[in-house]
């Protein structure tokens, strides 16, 4: 597998209603990677610490799960193991935080 490196982005169109989607921008790339299930990818702290790494598994976002990010967004789903407020708030961020991906075959 290639390890590809590049930022984090919260992605959204014009009528989703706010709906985004999980994806990498890889730094050589024009088009976004929508993530799946079964990638690698590690996420950066502004310093360079490693916020989380691991395999995305992605489960469904249960209704009351809620974010308190000043931005009306929301996603179906969300990593395994992690708070939906957190995963959302990590793609959001500005800055993008960097990551690392290894897409999966």
């Amino acid at each position: 597998m290639t390890r590809l490196r590049g930022k984090l982005v919260a992605y959204w169109e014009q009528g989703w209603e706010g709906r985004i989607a999980f994806a990498f921008q890889p730094e050589d790339a024009k088009l976004p990677y929508f993530l799946q299930s079964g990638d690698h990818l590690a996420i950066f702290a502004e310093d360079g610490d490693v916020l989380w790494s691991g395999e995305i598994r992605w489960v469904r976002r249960r209704f009351w799960e809620r974010h308190q990010l000043d931005a009306g967004i929301w996603a179906t789903h969300k990593q395994q193991g992690i708070a939906y407020g957190q995963w959302l708030a990590w793609f959001w961020h500005q800055p993008p935080l960097v990551a690392s991906l290894e897409a999966k075959e």
